[in-house]
């Protein structure tokens, strides 16, 4: 009979604490909410920012399809999802131009699906976070498109980032991955690391005029992931290294040998500054790459050094015109200064002239009484004789 009751205690006991896990699991769930923001009124909110500031940890908010002006501040750990998936449905442009349009600042966010246009800063910034997933978005118009600062064990996938100053820039960031990217099209590197190691960066399509900044920490971080039999990003059959392309045409994956035709250029690829990518990708699949380069606006491009080009003109025109003032009013001032001192020294001469004038006319004679006396004294001198 006892063993019967310890029996039944120990299953009860293995029931309650299955119910109480069950319950727990269940509150977890339900305390994430949904939030859905619209640039009409048929969201929660008309604004992201404000979505987020009513958020809590673990939730996630959707964004409908639109165009949405303001620098968001992500300080939450939540997802951000557009709706359709689609960066060019779902666009956020910066409010204040001097700030970044995002700027994450917590661990474990979401950020997906988004077209981020203009910034005098960085389109994307994730300070000092880590486990952060930035995934399918279209960064452009930026000085630094993402840019990772002090940051770590963050994944950066399937974005296309063009038309900025600089593509991708990692300041102090470690162990992050750097996965199925575009970075094509922009100003300046199309990845620039400082201070940053043990990165791993593979499966990237680069065509930049500058791919890789040239530093010499890029030899301690990783241009290729082992081979891994996946389609890759230009459609072959491996993943390895990246795809390396130039404005001419003439990149390295480009202009390749790949004799077994795997996908991968038969030979290494140093990188600028130090580094190898060891299984530098090969166009097996050449209107992978066409299918690629039509989504890229190259015609931008052009007319983005050509406005560079103008106000580089301008700015040395300008300058030449402030140095031609600035001579000028020199010289004037000289000038000014030689005729005062030549007016000061004829006004001395002058001055110097009268005063000589003026002695000379001043200088008394003879007075009559002096007259008288040497009169008389001839006189007397005549009669005495």
């Amino acid at each position: 009979m006892r063993r019967i009751n310890r029996q039944n205690f120990r299953a009860f006991k293995l029931t309650a604490l299955a119910i109480t896990l069950a319950v727990l699991c269940t509150c977890s769930t339900s305390s994430a909410s949904t939030l859905r923001v619209s640039s009409t009124t048929e969201g929660d909110y008309i604004s992201i920012q404000a979505a987020i500031d009513k958020a809590e940890v673990g939730d996630t908010i959707y964004v409908s399809p639109g165009t949405y002006v303001e620098n968001l501040k992500i300080n939450k750990q939540v997802q951000i999802w557009s709706e359709s998936r689609k960066p060019e449905d779902t666009v956020i442009r910066e409010a204040d131009p001097t700030k970044n349009t995002i700027e994450i600042s917590v661990d474990r966010a979401s950020f997906s699906g988004f077209a981020i246009e203009g910034s005098e800063k960085a389109g994307i910034l994730l300070t000092g976070v880590k486990s952060c997933y930035i995934n399918n978005n279209r960064v452009q118009g930026a000085k630094d498109g993402i840019l990772l600062k002090g940051s770590g064990s963050n994944t950066i996938s399937n974005n296309l980032v063009t038309l900025d100053e600089k593509g991708i820039r990692l300041e102090s960031s470690n162990s992050n991955d750097i996965v199925d990217n575009i970075i094509a099209y922009n100003y300046g590197p199309g990845i620039a690391l400082e201070l940053s190691s043990k990165n791993h960066i593979y499966n990237n399509y680069f065509k930049n005029d500058e791919n890789v900044e040239e530093k010499v920490v890029n030899a301690e971080n990783i241009w290729q992931s082992p081979l891994k039999i996946r389609e890759n990003i230009i459609r072959g059959p491996y993943i390895g290294g990246n795809f390396w392309a130039d404005l001419e045409g003439k990149g390295y994956s480009e202009t390749g040998v790949d004799e077994n035709s795997n996908g991968i250029c038969d030979t290494s690829y140093n990188i600028t500054g130090g580094g190898t990518d060891n299984y530098p990708l090969f166009p097996k699949v050449p209107n992978a790459v066409k299918a690629i380069e039509s989504n890229l606006n190259a015609s931008a491009y052009e007319q983005g050094l050509a406005d560079r080009e103008k106000a580089t003109s301008s700015e040395i025109t300008v300058n030449k015109a402030e140095e031609a003032t600035e001579t000028s009013v020199e010289n004037a001032t000289y000038e000014n200064t030689t005729d005062e001192n030549a007016t000061y020294e004829n006004t001395t001469d002058e001055n110097a002239t009268n005063e000589k004038d003026s002695e000379e006319k001043e200088s008394p004679g003879p007075g009559p009484g002096v007259l008288g006396l040497a009169i008389g004294a001839a006189y007397f001198l005549r009669r005495n004789r």
